[in-house]
């Protein structure tokens, strides 16, 4: 009885958090962001195909982003400029090995929900593709794509400079990035 009312109390609560929520947010850092903030999330990346077998090797994606926010326009919105870094690698033991590092810069903007150390946000990113490889018989040219995508992720910090990130969409060689993120 005791969990029931204690998880009635925390839903009452967010509840009235979001009915105190006015569209006029949506044009203000969330609390504990600024105009100044610069925020890096170092992760890794989830859910992609994955080939398994003798000899297999596999570095799983590992992702970095710095993002400045920056207030634009006259009515001083709440966006982020930044970059994004990522490398992933598979290939068998000593048979070949495919390389592919990304790098971009990212334009996003901050929802603000009044949530204290909570920010949520939409993402665009623009940029290149690299790969390489190594080995013979391998029918991959040294050659790249474009990287372009588009994500929506959310920060939590825990304390006023560290805090948890997780994005969604395909930006950086995987569907779902986690990971930690710090604010200075």
């Amino acid at each position: 009885m005791k969990k029931l009312f204690l998880v009635l109390i925390a839903v009452l609560n967010t509840g009235t958090s979001l009915f105190a929520w006015e569209p006029n947010d949506l044009t203000k850092f969330p609390p504990g962001m600024d105009s100044k903030s610069w925020i890096l999330n170092l992760g890794v990346g989830l859910f992609e195909t994955v080939t398994i077998g003798k000899d297999y090797i596999y570095i799983p994606p590992v992702r970095l982003s710095l993002d400045r926010n920056v207030e634009i326009g006259d009515n001083k919105l709440p966006f982020f400029i930044g970059g994004i870094l990522g490398y992933r690698g598979y290939g068998y033991k000593d048979v070949w090995f495919d390389h592919k590092i990304s790098m971009g810069g990212r334009l996003g903007y901050h929802f603000n929900w009044g949530v204290k150390n909570l920010d949520t946000y939409a993402v665009t990113t623009a940029g290149y593709t690299f790969y390489t490889y190594t080995g013979k018989d391998y029918y991959r040219s040294n050659v790249g794509e474009v990287l372009w995508g588009v994500n929506l992720g959310a920060r939590y910090f825990i304390s006023k400079g560290f805090g948890f990130w997780i994005e969604t969409g395909y930006t950086s060689l995987s569907w779902l990035d986690i990971g930690f993120a710090f604010k200075f």
